[in-house]
Parts: structure tokens; sequence; C-alpha cells
């Protein structure tokens, strides 16, 4: 029984279905927050994306060899590759439905492209936390937006974009701060842990200021409580992010936090 948990439990850390299923909740609530009906097409291509993206780096070869997660990933490679191979076919198929806006998905393509170029070919990412948290964001909140046909209120969209940044760049940078010992030195630039607590409490004040930016925008209250106490989360358990090096964490529980705002739908 031991034996069979176990291998569930890696498979839902490694298999990338947390991180997928996670972009295409934020998709979803992207549309539901700005009170614009889902599109389900465009949240299978943030998906697919989102799939496609993960199987690839799944693929490469692993920052830390003989982790659990590297010899998961070695044992189901030809796992991954399913996923990559239905992730661009869906992508294809897909595809014609979006090419009237299709420039939307220019800086997603180019902010992973060079995100994933920069570990295949070597070379070091300038601002490599900044770099992930805005690919997310755009990603998974304004890109979908500007793929749909809609007329998009910009003054609520944007502190909504900001606050939703701050909160994925804290995520990452618990994530950076795990690898930074696997990284190539040039990767990471905080060296002491002042200056990591120093930018947990500038991205908490940052925070703050876009929530009242966007409480006096109107954007929906119960999400900006939502998010409000799953910030509050983070913080309360920074310290223990910035300890452990345990894959349940980071990829069960940090990478949930990235989708389940969505929760906040209960009570709108």
């Amino acid at each position: 029984m031991h034996a069979v948990i176990s291998s569930i439990r890696s498979g839902l850390l490694y298999s990338n279905v947390i991180v997928t299923a996670a972009a295409a909740m934020m998709a979803f609530r992207a549309f539901r927050l700005f009170s614009l009906p889902p599109d389900l097409c465009i949240i299978a291509i943030v998906a697919a994306a989102t799939l496609s993206v993960y199987a690839w780096h799944s693929l490469s070869p692993d920052d830390r060899p003989g982790s659990a997660r590297d010899k998961w990933n070695r044992a189901a490679s030809y796992f991954h590759r399913v996923c990559l191979t239905a992730g661009f076919i869906t992508l294809i198929f897909l595809w014609p439905r979006v090419t009237d806006h299709s420039l939307a998905l220019v800086p997603a393509i180019l902010l992973t492209a060079y995100y994933m170029s920069a570990g295949i070919l070597k070379f070091p990412i300038h601002g490599k936390t900044l770099v992930l948290a805005l690919t997310w964001t755009y990603a998974t909140m304004l890109m979908p937006l500007l793929l749909s046909v809609h007329t998009l209120h910009w003054p609520i969209i944007l502190p909504a974009f900001i606050l939703e940044f701050i909160y994925i760049y804290l995520i990452c940078l618990f994530f950076d701060h795990r690898d930074a010992a696997v990284d190539r030195p040039r990767h990471w630039t905080f060296r002491t842990p002042i200056k990591i607590r120093a930018f947990i409490m500038l991205s908490v004040i940052a925070f703050m200021m876009a929530m009242v930016w966007a409480l006096m925008a109107g954007v929906s209250h119960p999400w900006l409580i939502v998010k409000s106490l799953l910030m509050m989360l983070l913080i309360m358990t920074s310290t223990h992010s910035l300890r452990t090096r345990m894959d349940g964490w980071f990829y069960g529980v940090l990478d949930s936090m990235m989708g389940v705002d969505i929760v906040y739908l209960i009570f709108s």
C-alpha cells in the first residue's frame, strides 16, 4: 500500500499535472474575474502550452541529477513525450481559432523561449525570477483576455495584473532560492538571507499598494480577499519555503497556490 501511495504521489508531483491544472484554472479565473464568458478554446490553449513546455523541460537534463524528480522523469520519459506530442497537436488544432489575435501569443512565446533556451544553451538569465513571474502572469491572466474578442476594461485589468504578478513573483522567488545551489551563479543575485528577506518585505509592501489600487479600481472584492489571505499564507510559511527542499512543498503546495484563488467564485 505504501508503494502505491508513493507512486501516486510521485506521479502527481512530477507529471506536471498540478501545474497544468493550475494554469487552466488561472485562465478560467481571468475571464470570470473581469466578467467575461470563459472561452474554453483559449483555456485549452493555455493548458496545452503549459503541458508542452513543462514536458519539454522534464525531458531536458535535470539540474539535480539523482534526485527523486530526475529518477521519475527518466523512468517516465515516454510519458513526457506523449504529453509533449499531445500538447503540440492540441495547439496546432486550436490555432485557427485565435489567428485574428495571434499577436497576443508573441510575448509569452518570446519569454518562454528566452527562459528555456538559457538552460539548454547555458547562457545567463538576467532577472530570472522576474522573467518567470512575468511569463506566468502574462500567459494566465492577460494573454487569455487579449486572445478573446471582447473589449477590455484596462483601468480594472491593470491593477489586478500587477497584484497577481507580485503574488506569483514571491512564489517564483521561493523556487529560485531552493535551486540557488545548482543554478549557474550569475542566475542568482541574492547572496545572503538578508537580501532575500528584503525582497520578501518589498513584495509585501508592493502587494499592499497594488491592493489599494485594485480596491479603488473596483476589482472583485471576493477575489481580493482570497488573494490577500493567500499572500498572508505565503508570508507566514516563508521561513519554511526558504529552508525546505521537499518536492511535495514546491510542486504540490506552492504550484497549487498559483491557481487556488479560483475559490473566490464560491463567494462571488
